[in-house]
Protein backbone atom coordinates (compact mmCIF):
# COMPACT_ATOMS: atom_id res chain seq x y z
CA UNK A 1 0.00 0.00 0.00
CA UNK A 2 1.00 3.68 -0.89
CA UNK A 3 1.96 6.05 1.87
CA UNK A 4 0.25 9.40 1.73
CA UNK A 5 3.33 11.08 1.06
CA UNK A 6 3.60 9.14 -2.14
CA UNK A 7 0.36 9.96 -3.02
CA UNK A 8 0.80 13.46 -2.39
CA UNK A 9 4.97 13.73 -4.33
CA UNK A 10 2.88 12.06 -7.06
CA UNK A 11 -0.06 14.39 -7.46
CA UNK A 12 2.64 17.14 -7.23
CA UNK A 13 4.62 15.77 -9.97
CA UNK A 14 2.06 16.26 -12.39
CA UNK A 15 2.29 20.24 -11.77
CA UNK A 16 5.81 20.76 -11.25
CA UNK A 17 7.33 22.72 -14.07
CA UNK A 18 9.78 20.87 -16.33
CA UNK A 19 10.87 18.35 -13.14
CA UNK A 20 11.85 21.33 -10.71
CA UNK A 21 10.58 21.50 -7.91
CA UNK A 22 8.53 25.13 -8.53
CA UNK A 23 4.71 24.61 -8.50
CA UNK A 24 1.96 25.40 -11.30
CA UNK A 25 -0.50 27.99 -10.03
CA UNK A 26 -3.76 26.93 -11.79
CA UNK A 27 -5.06 30.40 -12.44
CA UNK A 28 -8.41 28.99 -14.24
CA UNK A 29 -10.14 26.39 -16.31
CA UNK A 30 -12.82 26.45 -18.98
CA UNK A 31 -14.52 24.26 -21.12
CA UNK A 32 -16.98 24.42 -24.21
CA UNK A 33 -18.85 21.64 -26.24
CA UNK A 34 -20.20 22.82 -29.62
CA UNK A 35 -22.46 21.41 -31.87
CA UNK A 36 -20.47 21.09 -35.26
CA UNK A 37 -23.32 21.60 -37.28
CA UNK A 38 -23.67 25.58 -36.02
CA UNK A 39 -20.45 26.47 -37.64
CA UNK A 40 -20.56 24.00 -40.56
CA UNK A 41 -22.13 26.52 -43.07
CA UNK A 42 -19.76 29.32 -42.51
CA UNK A 43 -16.22 27.40 -42.22
CA UNK A 44 -17.38 26.11 -45.85
CA UNK A 45 -15.58 29.61 -47.35
CA UNK A 46 -12.26 30.12 -46.30
CA UNK A 47 -13.12 33.76 -47.01
CA UNK A 48 -16.00 34.05 -44.55
CA UNK A 49 -15.57 37.01 -42.25
CA UNK A 50 -16.17 34.15 -39.53
CA UNK A 51 -13.19 32.37 -40.28
CA UNK A 52 -11.34 35.43 -41.17
CA UNK A 53 -12.11 36.97 -37.03
CA UNK A 54 -11.48 33.70 -35.62
CA UNK A 55 -9.03 31.68 -37.09
CA UNK A 56 -5.15 32.60 -37.85
CA UNK A 57 -3.96 32.31 -41.28
CA UNK A 58 -1.47 29.18 -39.88
CA UNK A 59 -4.57 28.02 -38.13
CA UNK A 60 -6.17 27.86 -41.72
CA UNK A 61 -3.36 26.52 -43.12
CA UNK A 62 -3.53 23.40 -40.57
CA UNK A 63 -7.49 22.54 -40.55
CA UNK A 64 -7.16 22.38 -44.20
CA UNK A 65 -4.22 19.91 -44.05
CA UNK A 66 -7.03 17.87 -42.21
CA UNK A 67 -8.65 15.16 -44.00
CA UNK A 68 -11.82 16.57 -42.94
CA UNK A 69 -11.28 20.38 -41.99
CA UNK A 70 -14.75 20.60 -40.72
CA UNK A 71 -13.64 18.60 -37.32
CA UNK A 72 -10.37 21.18 -36.74
CA UNK A 73 -12.78 24.23 -37.16
CA UNK A 74 -15.17 23.01 -34.73
CA UNK A 75 -12.59 21.40 -31.90
CA UNK A 76 -10.55 24.75 -32.32
CA UNK A 77 -13.34 26.62 -31.92
CA UNK A 78 -14.52 24.79 -28.82
CA UNK A 79 -10.43 25.24 -27.77
CA UNK A 80 -10.68 29.06 -28.06
CA UNK A 81 -13.78 29.15 -26.40
CA UNK A 82 -11.80 27.14 -23.58
CA UNK A 83 -9.35 29.19 -23.41
CA UNK A 84 -11.27 32.61 -23.43
CA UNK A 85 -13.14 31.36 -20.60
CA UNK A 86 -10.09 29.66 -18.43
CA UNK A 87 -8.43 33.53 -18.57
CA UNK A 88 -11.65 34.79 -17.11
CA UNK A 89 -12.07 37.94 -18.82
CA UNK A 90 -14.99 39.76 -20.77
CA UNK A 91 -16.37 39.27 -24.19
CA UNK A 92 -15.07 42.31 -25.30
CA UNK A 93 -11.49 42.24 -24.38
CA UNK A 94 -10.51 39.92 -27.37
CA UNK A 95 -10.50 39.14 -30.43
CA UNK A 96 -10.62 35.38 -30.93
CA UNK A 97 -8.28 35.02 -33.29
CA UNK A 98 -5.87 36.46 -30.66
CA UNK A 99 -5.85 32.80 -29.53
CA UNK A 100 -4.26 30.66 -31.95
CA UNK A 101 -4.21 26.56 -31.78
CA UNK A 102 -1.75 24.99 -33.37
CA UNK A 103 0.20 21.48 -32.20
CA UNK A 104 3.90 20.50 -31.45
CA UNK A 105 6.11 17.76 -33.24
CA UNK A 106 3.82 15.34 -31.81
CA UNK A 107 0.62 16.37 -32.79
CA UNK A 108 -0.60 17.48 -29.10
CA UNK A 109 -2.60 20.96 -29.47
CA UNK A 110 -0.68 23.81 -28.37
CA UNK A 111 -1.65 27.78 -27.25
CA UNK A 112 -0.22 30.84 -28.12
CA UNK A 113 -1.63 33.87 -27.49
CA UNK A 114 -1.41 36.92 -29.61
CA UNK A 115 -2.08 41.09 -28.73
CA UNK A 116 -4.39 41.75 -25.90
CA UNK A 117 -4.62 38.14 -24.84
CA UNK A 118 -1.51 37.73 -24.40
CA UNK A 119 -1.06 41.05 -22.65
CA UNK A 120 -4.17 39.95 -19.98
CA UNK A 121 -2.21 36.72 -19.75
CA UNK A 122 1.20 37.92 -19.02
CA UNK A 123 -0.94 40.71 -16.56
CA UNK A 124 -2.11 37.71 -14.58
CA UNK A 125 0.81 36.23 -14.47
CA UNK A 126 0.08 33.18 -16.85
CA UNK A 127 2.76 31.63 -18.31
CA UNK A 128 0.85 28.83 -20.15
CA UNK A 129 -2.26 27.17 -21.33
CA UNK A 130 -2.66 23.35 -21.37
CA UNK A 131 -5.71 22.29 -24.09
CA UNK A 132 -7.23 19.06 -24.87
CA UNK A 133 -9.44 18.60 -27.78
CA UNK A 134 -11.63 16.32 -28.58
CA UNK A 135 -15.29 16.06 -31.17
CA UNK A 136 -17.33 12.94 -32.14
CA UNK A 137 -19.85 12.91 -35.09
CA UNK A 138 -21.94 15.87 -33.70
CA UNK A 139 -19.94 17.65 -31.40
CA UNK A 140 -16.49 19.22 -30.29
CA UNK A 141 -15.34 19.52 -26.78
CA UNK A 142 -12.05 21.78 -25.99
CA UNK A 143 -10.73 22.00 -21.94
CA UNK A 144 -8.06 24.88 -20.78
CA UNK A 145 -6.51 25.07 -18.17
CA UNK A 146 -4.01 28.68 -17.68
CA UNK A 147 -1.41 28.12 -15.19
CA UNK A 148 1.13 30.33 -14.09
Amino acid sequence: MRSKLHIINNIANIFTKNNSKEIYMIYGIGTDILNISNIKNSVQDTTDPFVQKTYTKKEIELILSRPIPLYSFATRFSGKEAVFKCLNINGDDIRLNEIEILENKNGVPVVCLHGRAKEIAEEKGISEIKISLSYDTDYAIGYAVAIG
